[in-house]
C-alpha cells in the first residue's frame, strides 16, 4: 500500500525549472537549454581537427575585436 502512494506523488516525468511553466523566464531558460543541447550534438559530430579550427578561428577574431553574436 505505501508502494502505491508514493508512485502516486512522484514527480512527473519531464524538465522542471525553478519558474512556473507559463513564465517568460522559463521559457528564456527552454531556449537556452535547447541553444546548449544543439551545440553541444554539433560538437559530438566534429572532428578534433574541425573543433581545433573553429576555437583558432575564434581566438584569431576575438584577438581582432569581432566578437560572435551569440
Amino acid at each position: 500500500m505505501s508502494d502505491k502512494k508514493a508512485s502516486s506523488r512522484a514527480t512527473p516525468p519531464g524538465m522542471q525549472f525553478s519558474t512556473p511553466v507559463g513564465a517568460p523566464e522559463t521559457r528564456r531558460k527552454m531556449l537556452l537549454f535547447k541553444r546548449l543541447l544543439r551545440r553541444e550534438l554539433q560538437r559530438e559530430a566534429q572532428t578534433p581537427q574541425q573543433i581545433r579550427t573553429a576555437r583558432q578561428r575564434r581566438d584569431q577574431q576575438e584577438a581582432h575585436g569581432v566578437f560572435p553574436a551569440s
